[in-house]
């Protein structure tokens, strides 16, 4: 059953992108705001490894002699030297960092909010984390995870200029765009080529 709550806002406009020059308000999130669906790859990544040694731990039995520590020590290096390969190669922690700080939230905004930004690069792209402190401000909830890759198939460009479109807050924007091809600071090409030679290499 939807129960309707009377709100002392006004309802919002139903084109919530136009410009605040044409209809006098700031470019929003377009849309019920959804976060970047939390990373489970890890998780994944390690149930797997974890299920493997389980197997080869109740087949153990079965091996006789000396050969059983040598049969243990082996696999189990071995699943975990596999298990850091992958992680590595999926994880976005090759570089990280963060920052709390008061910004504007929307182009052409003066209003400011107090929030933490957070930057994970990895090897197959970028994650960009913009949480409130306090989470509830200016009306908003203020809770973003992006993700903008740039793998093989996959356009960072693309994935950019949605971003531009949905009208995602500044912050998560302005660290975005240092990362397009013809991005001011050039990092797109050295984090790219590095990503994806580093990925190379332990494929």
């Amino acid at each position: 059953m939807a129960v309707t709550v009377a709100s002392e806002h006004p309802p919002p406009l139903n084109n919530p992108t136009k410009m605040a020059a044409f209809g006098h308000t700031f470019p929003s999130y377009a849309g019920p705001k959804l976060n970047f669906p939390m990373v489970t790859t890890l998780d994944v990544i390690i149930a797997i490894f974890l299920t493997s040694l389980v197997t080869f731990i109740i087949i153990l039995p079965g091996i006789r002699g000396k050969m059983r520590l040598f049969w243990i020590l082996r696999v189990v290096t071995s699943l975990f030297i596999g298990a850091v390969i992958l992680a590595v190669n999926f994880s976005s922690g090759w570089s990280v960092g963060q920052v709390s700080t008061n910004t504007s939230n929307k182009a052409f905004s003066s209003e400011w909010i107090s929030t933490a930004v957070g930057l994970q690069i990895g090897l197959g792209g970028v994650n960009i984390t913009l949480t409130g402190t306090p989470v509830q401000q200016l009306n908003e909830t203020g809770d973003y995870n992006k993700e903008f890759t740039w793998r093989m198939g996959e356009n960072h460009a693309e994935e950019y200029a949605k971003a531009l479109e949905k009208g995602l807050p500044d912050p998560v924007l302005y660290l975005a765009e240092k990362f397009t091809l013809h991005g001011p600071s050039g990092l797109h090409g050295q984090y790219r080529l590095a990503g994806h030679y580093t990925s190379g290499t332990l494929w």
